[in-house]
């Protein structure tokens, strides 16, 4: 996380705080005024804080934070703190969010979750858990969810915590597999925001909201997801240039992500796995698109099981380049300087290709 970003963050919440702490002082407008403020304002300023906490989706902590989070809403909710304990509930269920996406190994089970969870939200808004909830228990459901206050009275609409959760594992899934997250993220924003409007328009109790979620991540990466099912879920690789004695020119997919690892599948007949280790500890990938001095990490290239040196690593928004290290020889051999130079340029064609 840049310093900028922690510092939008906190005024993001100081925003938010004073929001929920004084909206019943505000003006009172109406039904329809009400619900394009909290439609178009109020719940977007809210889940911008999804795409602010980004960077932090490879923080291997992000369970316990959840969970911390979680844990801390309590007593908050408990002392009549209620803008303390819906600030907690928020940021317990985007980090969890999170962490959840972290059990994903390509982009083929974010899509299959998008395929599913609609038809369980719709069941169980209409028929299942949730309807139970909110005619026998409304006051359980207005604690566990998400709070928009009303301007000017203490009215609220609510988003469930599957919804909260769904969208930021999805805004995570699209920045984590080199999707288009800022297109994801306004998308479902948007739908969100009419599942609201349609809600007071049909004069219901509540509608689901992550149909709009997963649609809407389909939707902005309809095209990318499509080709990269068709490589059974895989990001493109290639692992060009000179290593130790070896020159290099495979074209891979990126089987597995982890913060401190890569596994690369080479297309060549028979396959060979290659794997990818940050030399410094500490050094997670895919780098933060954000961070523009963050270009590249020094990693441990290993292909086939041998040890090919050491290699820098693209992550860039379409794939990833792999670009071994040359290295001398044991003879002393060392690669003439116009061949070098040949390597060098087409490795900056293929990370202008990638991006």
């Amino acid at each position: 996380m840049t310093r900028g970003r922690w510092a939008a963050l906190a005024g993001l919440v100081a925003v938010l705080a004073a929001y929920t702490a004084g909206a019943g002082h505000l003006w009172r407008a109406g039904l329809w005024p009400d619900a394009l403020f909290l439609s178009l304002v109020l719940i977007p300023l809210t889940l911008t804080a999804v795409w602010l906490v980004l960077p932090l989706q490879y923080e291997p902590r992000l369970l316990l934070a959840g969970l911390v989070l979680g844990a801390i809403a309590v007593p908050l909710h408990l002392a009549n703190l209620d803008v303390l304990f819906n600030l907690a509930k928020l940021f317990a269920l985007v980090a969890l969010g999170l962490w959840f996406l972290s059990l994903f190994e390509t982009v083929a089970w974010a899509a299959l979750v998008a395929a599913i969870i609609p038809w369980v939200d719709i069941w169980s808004v209409f028929f299942g858990p949730t309807e139970k909830i909110t005619s026998d228990h409304p006051g359980l459901f207005e604690q566990i969810s998400i709070a928009f206050r009303v301007p000017g009275g203490e009215g609220t609409a609510n988003l469930g915590p599957p919804d909260v959760l769904f969208f930021a594992l999805f805004v995570g899934a699209a920045r984590r597999f080199s999707l288009r997250p800022g297109l994801t993220w306004i998308v479902m924003a948007a739908l969100v925001a009419a599942t609201l409007l349609l809600t007071v328009a049909t004069e219901t109790r509540g509608l689901p909201a992550l149909p709009a979620i997963a649609f809407g991540f389909l939707l902005a990466n309809a095209d990318l997801l499509w080709r990269a099912l068709r490589r059974r879920g895989r990001a493109p690789a290639r692992i060009y240039g000179r290593g130790a004695g070896d020159f290099y020119d495979l074209d891979a997919d990126v089987i597995e992500r982890a913060p401190s690892k890569l596994v690369l599948l080479t297309r060549e007949r028979p396959p060979v796995m290659a794997s990818l280790e940050p030399v410094t500890r500490g050094a997670p990938f895919p780098i933060d698109q954000a961070d523009a001095a963050a270009t590249d990490v020094l990693c441990r290239l290993t292909i086939g099981g041998e040890d090919a040196g050491d290699a820098l690593v693209h992550d860039l928004p379409h794939g990833v380049v792999v670009v071994p290290r040359e290295q001398s020889s044991p003879g002393g051999h060392h690669v003439h300087p116009e061949q070098q130079a040949a390597d060098e340029a087409k490795v900056e064609r293929l990370r202008r290709e990638r991006s």
